[in-house]
């Protein structure tokens, strides 16, 4: 095995450090932060998994050689395995990649075998062919939870385009220091009049400063903010960073051209006083090839692009920054938040224009008034550092020790919650005319309708006008829910097509009624199980055998939410909940369901 070094041999009994890196001059990408693991000048430690491995002297990052692996087919594959296990628990993984022929590289973590593994994963820019750094953050948990202190191999698989050839070369492969927590950048895409109107108060609560991607040209138009409203952000630590407006894209621009682009951006932001955030470019048009990647680097300081994917905090590379489409709060954001809570990852959120649920078309670049509150309350509740890309740049960031700080709630006992109100409604078709007010605890509906379908919504009257929902439920007479609410008055909101009663309670919650883990639970229709005593993070295994919406959230006495699952349809995964304390969980759908929640 290639020594695992930061800058002299380390023999740690977990299966390296058997000699040093090489300390030939490298050239970037390879770097000297962290350990190395593997500096592939000796391929025999290396195996194929499909095409041929061989060496490419004269393409070395760092030593004599680089390796590379290709094959005529849609995939080239190697793998490395460790017979004393590598600990990854508080550690980062990178390596230089060169994809001459791939539209994605995949990074598997074998913790201890691939039933336990995390699965990095990197979309390759169209028409890149150059070397960069991937950071290998985590996307995918398919199995079993991993043991990071016990990895036994890593698997590395480069997707060809159109089926093959596929050739990726690979140099330096590290470890480095993860952070103590998790992060997460919210970038609000073309300063929009909402993003100043409605997020940044929302944020300003939480004392949380975001990005804000602007074109010089677009800044005072018709919907999106002028130079007034973009100072006062920076005034509150926001970054307003660059977004070139371009009408042919980068790469089939000649490089000077694309120079000229990048700095003329940059410098009309800093001459209007946004130095800071003008070091960061997010690329226009998510297009980026070898070329635009070397004028990104040297004329910024950071560059983000659309890709998908978690960093390490901060990346190991600075200028292919993934970021993630905010309104797939419920197909990526929300579990890339997860794993980087878990796992102290980055997670950037691209924000389009916020608008009320109704002006939301399909398929339209908007996000909803309710998902974006949902999107802040999942950060907050996962712990998350709400950070700029200056704080990335310029930040030191606390490395974690590898000790878990946290301490387990003291279980309750007496009362857990008094009891509140009740309320008692009846009606045909929909309504949103009752209002209801509550005390600080959970709600629980009972719902019966003659319909087909019914929904039952709650919004805070004297809040921010966001509306969550109570209880969905089709094709099932009745049905129950719970949520958390705070003491207030609330508007109800029916949407139905018959007769239909709601019965509303706020029941008390004594430490005799707590259920302990494991526990299994099934129904059909909508449901809640709890309440549960958790110590810490949970797992919750789900299923679904409906056509309908599946949705499972988690609310606790504290308060707090989280969604576990939003899909349609069948489901049979599991999801982790960061609970610790009395919690419930609340199911909707239209079909038969069960429930199993462990400790995790």
């Amino acid at each position: 095995m290639d020594a695992l070094s930061d800058g002299e041999s380390e023999a740690n009994g977990n299966g390296v450090g058997e000699r040093e890196m090489a300390s030939d001059p490298s050239h970037w990408p390879a770097i000297e932060a962290g350990q190395g693991l593997s500096d592939f000048e000796d391929l025999d430690e290396w195996s194929p998994r499909t095409g041929e491995l061989s060496a490419a002297p004269d393409e070395a990052r760092l030593g004599s050689q680089a390796a590379v692996i290709e094959s005529d087919e849609a995939t080239a594959g190697l793998e490395i395995r460790f017979d004393d296990g590598i600990d990854f628990e508080g550690w980062d993984a990178s390596l230089a990649v060169k994809p001459e022929s791939a539209d994605r590289i995949i990074v598997e973590f074998l913790a201890p075998t691939r039933s336990e593994r995390l699965t990095g994963i990197r979309i390759v820019p169209d028409g890149y062919d150059g070397w960069f750094r991937m950071d290998c953050g985590y996307q995918q948990k398919p199995g079993e939870d991993p043991d990071l202190s016990n990895v036994t191999g890593l698997n590395i698989t480069a997707d060809g385009p159109d089926g093959g050839p596929t050739k990726l070369l690979v140099d330096d492969l590290r470890r480095t220091e993860s952070a103590a927590n998790g992060a997460v950048i919210l970038a609000f895409y073309g300063g929009h009049e909402s993003h100043y109107d409605v997020a940044a108060e929302m944020l300003a609560e939480r004392d949380w400063a975001a990005a804000v991607p602007v074109s010089p040209e677009r800044i005072g138009e018709a919907g999106r903010m002028g130079l007034d409203e973009l100072r006062d952000l920076r005034d509150r630590g926001w970054d307003v960073c660059s977004l070139p407006q371009v009408s042919t894209p980068l790469p089939e621009q000649p490089a000077d051209r694309q120079r000229q682009v990048l700095e003329h951006a940059r410098d009309a932001l800093a001459s209007e006083g946004f130095e800071d955030g003008a070091r960061h470019l997010f690329v226009p048009d998510g297009r980026m090839d070898a070329e635009t990647y070397d004028v990104a680097r040297d004329v910024h300081e950071s560059a983000f692009l659309y890709s998908s994917g978690t960093t390490g905090v901060p990346p190991t590379e600075m200028h292919m920054i993934p970021y993630i489409w905010g309104p797939a709060l419920h197909t990526g954001v929300r579990r890339y938040a997860n794993l980087s809570d878990q796992y102290g990852l980055l997670t950037v959120v691209r924000v389009p224009r916020i608008v009320d649920e109704a002006d939301v078309g399909v398929d339209e670049n908007r996000m909803s008034l309710d998902d974006f509150g949902l999107l802040l309350d999942h950060l907050e509740h996962r712990g998350l550092d709400v950070v700029t890309p200056s704080d990335l740049v310029d930040g030191d960031f606390e490395r974690a020790d590898g000790e878990n700080e946290t301490t387990s709630p003291k279980r309750p006992s007496g009362v857990v919650l008094e009891a509140g109100q009740s309320h008692a409604f009846e009606g045909s078709g929909s309504t949103d005319s009752q209002t209801v007010g509550l005390d600080g605890g959970v709600l629980v509906a009972n719902v019966s309708h003659d319909g087909s379908a019914i929904a039952v919504d709650v919004t805070g009257v004297d809040g921010s006008g966001r509306s969550e929902n109570l209880l969905t439920t089709a094709e099932n007479a009745t049905g129950e829910s719970i949520m958390a609410v705070e003491g207030g008055t609330y508007g109800l909101e029916v949407d139905a097509d018959d007769a239909w009663s709601i019965e509303l309670s706020q029941p008390a919650v004594r430490a005799d009624d707590l259920a302990d883990l494991p526990v299994q639970a099934s129904g059909t229709g909508s449901a809640f199980v709890g309440p549960l005593w958790t110590e810490g993070d949970v797992r919750v295994v789900a299923t679904h055998d409906g056509d309908g919406q599946f949705v499972v959230d988690g609310h606790g006495a504290d308060g707090s939410r989280e969604i576990l699952v939003h899909r349609t349809g069948s489901f049979d995964n599991s999801r982790s909940y960061k609970a610790g304390g009395v919690v419930w969980l609340d199911v909707e759908a239209d079909g038969d369901w069960t429930l199993e929640v462990v400790d995790s």
